[in-house]
């Protein structure tokens, strides 16, 4: 192998220049040029050309290594690329009907509907929380004063809790709005209840401390591995679920109508087939 490089790789010079070589394949100036965006300084054109040459050196190394070591058989990938050209064919095929016709509008009851009448799709499988964590140096920390910010319902006491930890928390997680999976939490919190359902069922509230800093958490609600899922937590997932399941009802129609105007115009036979014995 031969690699050629340099930092002048879009000089004036012939396009068809030889940048590299392995064996008697050659990659030429003009092949890198095709694949760097216009517009690029040159100074990250350079790197992109060295990196875009490497790549092509090991890609084509591989392939030498490949074709000496596999037999004719395993070399015959003709079928493997016909299937994957029509499937590709068709794959963009279909994009572009459903883009131009399948109704990718889905309103709220669309969403509220799926997830009262799918409840077994949304089981949780980790224990989730609406909670407020704080971790602060030991030398700054004030753990009863804390906590009372922590387990008020006061705004004016959420206020000061979060003015204090922009202050002086190295870490301060409000998840009171929104639903968070317990586990995050728990693992900041050193020696936390080994049973999370334990700790969730008989208490709210929890405070310990290691040689740096007090830690501190507060679950304001929560639900447990086994139970439904709230709907605010599982809403874009449903919207993600309702437009898969309309892309294959969508494409699943498509192909019985192309099937019954290809049978209704004659353009297909299906020979009567006995398959050996």
């Amino acid at each position: 192998m031969l690699l050629v490089a340099g930092c002048r790789f879009f000089a004036r010079d012939s396009g068809e220049e030889v940048v590299a070589k392995v064996g008697k394949k050659e990659f030429t100036r003009a092949e890198i040029a095709a694949m760097i965006p216009k517009g690029v300084p040159q100074n990250d054109s350079a790197a992109r050309a060295m990196d875009i040459i490497q790549f092509w050196v090991r890609q084509e190394l591989m392939l030498a290594m490949a074709e000496e070591n596999l037999n004719a058989e395993e070399k015959d990938v003709e079928r493997e690329l016909e299937e994957y050209r029509k499937s590709l064919i068709i794959h963009h095929y279909q994009q572009q009907l459903i883009s131009q016709k399948m109704d990718t509008v889905i309103t709220g009851n669309d969403i509220k509907q799926f997830y009262e009448l799918h409840p077994e799709n949304f089981i949780l499988e980790q224990s989730i929380v609406k909670a407020v964590f704080v971790e602060v140096p030991r030398r700054v920390a004030k753990p009863e004063q804390i906590k009372r910010w922590m387990i008020s319902r006061d705004d004016k006491a959420k206020g000061d809790l979060e003015s204090y930890s922009f202050q002086y928390a190295t870490k301060y997680d409000y998840f009171n709005n929104e639903w968070v999976e317990f586990a995050r939490l728990k693992a900041r919190i050193p020696d936390f209840y080994q049973d999370a359902e334990d700790f969730l069922r008989r208490q709210l509230y929890y405070e310990t401390s290691d040689g740096d800093n007090y830690y501190f958490l507060f679950v304001n609600d929560f639900r447990l591995v086994g139970e439904k899922a709230p709907y605010d937590f599982v809403k874009d997932r449903i919207e993600s679920l309702i437009l898969n399941n309309r892309k294959m009802e969508f494409i699943q129609q498509l192909e019985k109508d192309i099937y019954q105007k290809g049978k209704d115009d004659n353009k297909f036979e299906i020979i009567d087939f006995k398959p050996e014995h």
